[in-house]
């Protein structure tokens, strides 16, 4: 099948940008003819809360794409119609891209929407006219969670929900986990609560902060990202890189810690959890949205029945009994496989025939 994919892609960064890399890889290995259509300018820099958009500064994607400049986009439809694809594959996250993709997508050609959240996380002047106008002209909309489905199928009759699959690509980076643990300087006996990711106020690092008020002394949290609120975090048990982690040493943080932690307010799904699959790491996540889907709840981690510090440190604490076992590591992995790329992209495609 003939495809154009939109999407951001690297040199931009952050799990969008992989997913999108991902998907592409896997729909070329299963022969369809893919051309792939990435953003030339993603974000305006005003909008933009981090230092840069890309894996490295000094970035320049090749794309397509303006989203925020109309005079462009009619340049990209032409384009979009000269490759006479059977299939249009979009990537959606924010309504803040509805004006673009809606105008660069021929209205006469299959397409399809990858929906990673159907409403923003922060949302912006207008996001439900925009979502609605976007979501509503698309042949199907793909999702990833229960809750996702839900909210989909108020816009659209036709929805697929389908898993996210695991991110496998970062196994083989970063340093070992005696090399990082040294790294970090955390000494033998200390359990590493690790909170990776940029730091939203949706993703509640404040509660894991606050958790450790009720856990013993040994749990420190190790946390690596960007922050992207008006907010300061410390405390004597946070060690935290407060920048963006390239894909090279992404393996460092997940091979130090012991318990991956998303103490999240409110979720559709999360990548984290799928890295931490591929780490064999266990999990502790909050009921929010998908979230309680990535685990088999005191199998491979522990779902916190409660959006609270003291409902946390309790799932921390019994998680961390998990700790080492192998059991528990078989069952992590036996989660992991069912979340292949591959798979992904096959039952994507089943569904459009």
């Amino acid at each position: 099948m003939k495809i154009v994919f939109l999407s951001p892609l690297p040199p931009y960064r952050g799990g969008i940008a992989q997913f999108g890399k991902m998907l592409l890889t896997s729909l070329k290995r299963l022969n369809h003819d893919v051309t792939e259509i990435n953003y030339s300018h993603l974000y305006p820099d005003v909008l933009f809360p981090g230092k840069t958009q890309f894996e490295k500064a000094d970035s320049q994607p090749d794309g397509l794409l303006h989203s925020y400049n109309p005079f462009l986009w009619a340049k990209t439809k032409t384009i979009i119609k000269q490759a006479k694809p059977d299939l249009i594959i979009s990537q959606w996250w924010h309504p803040f891209f509805s004006p673009c993709l809606t105008s660069v997508i021929p209205g006469n050609i299959n397409s399809v929407a990858i929906c990673h959240n159907i409403a923003p996380h922060e949302s912006i002047p207008f996001a439900k006219l925009l979502t609605t106008y976007y979501l509503k002209k698309q042949n199907l909309l793909v999702v990833h969670s229960k809750k996702a489905e839900r909210d989909a199928e108020k816009l659209n009759k036709t929805v697929l929900r389908l898993f996210h699959p695991i991110y496998n690509q970062y196994e083989n980076t970063g340093l070992t986990r005696e090399k990082a643990r040294k790294k970090l300087k955390l000494p033998p006996g200390q359990t590493a609560l690790l909170f990776f990711g940029l730091v939203r106020d949706y993703k509640g690092l404040d509660l894991l902060i606050k958790a450790m008020d009720f856990l013993p002394e040994n749990f420190r949290i190790i946390a690596a990202g960007e922050n992207y609120t008006n907010k300061t975090f410390s405390s004597p048990k946070l060690l935290w890189e407060n920048s963006f982690v390239p894909d090279k040493e992404v393996g460092t943080w997940f091979n130090a810690s012991d318990i991956v932690v998303l103490p999240y307010k409110t979720a559709t799904q999360s990548g984290i959890a799928q890295i931490a699959l591929a780490f064999n790491k266990p999990l502790v996540v909050t009921n929010q949205g998908g979230l309680p889907e990535t685990v088999v709840n005191n199998q491979t981690g522990v779902i916190a029945q409660n959006v609270t510090p003291e409902s946390i440190a309790d799932a921390i604490l019994q998680c961390s009994k998990q700790i080492g076992n192998s059991i528990t590591t078989a069952n992590i992995k036996k989660k992991a496989s069912e979340f292949s790329w591959v798979s992904y992209a096959e039952k994507l495609m089943e569904a459009i025939k």
